[in-house]
């Protein structure tokens, strides 16, 4: 219970940190992956340094972006949404890739 009430409270700081007057861009894929690799936005799962905790701390870190992303261009079309989750999964993956190479060489 703990662990979901701070995971609420990561949602609740990212998404007041957002500039809701803008929308309607896509996310830079590049970008995306050096904030997920740098850290943003924290989440509790960041704690865990194990390889496990990390890819726990991306998964959250994701769904939270996701979710901003959605929120702020509800007035958007589903193609442009769908468009933009799409690059949050390769950036997702690619990151996933990345720190499954660092733990294993």
């Amino acid at each position: 219970m703990k662990q979901q009430k701070e995971y609420l409270q990561a949602y609740r700081d990212f998404k007041e940190s957002v500039d809701f007057t803008k929308g309607g861009f896509l996310p830079d894929l590049d970008n995306l992956i050096w904030y997920l690799l740098a850290g943003v936005p924290p989440v509790p799962a960041d704690e865990d340094h194990s390889e496990k905790g990390q890819i726990i701390a991306l998964d959250q870190r994701l769904n939270i972006l996701k979710a901003v992303f959605v929120e702020l261009n509800k007035s958007m079309s589903d193609n442009f949404l769908d468009q933009g989750l799409k690059i949050y999964d390769q950036a997702g993956r690619s990151v996933k890739a990345m720190l499954l190479e660092s733990d294993n060489g």
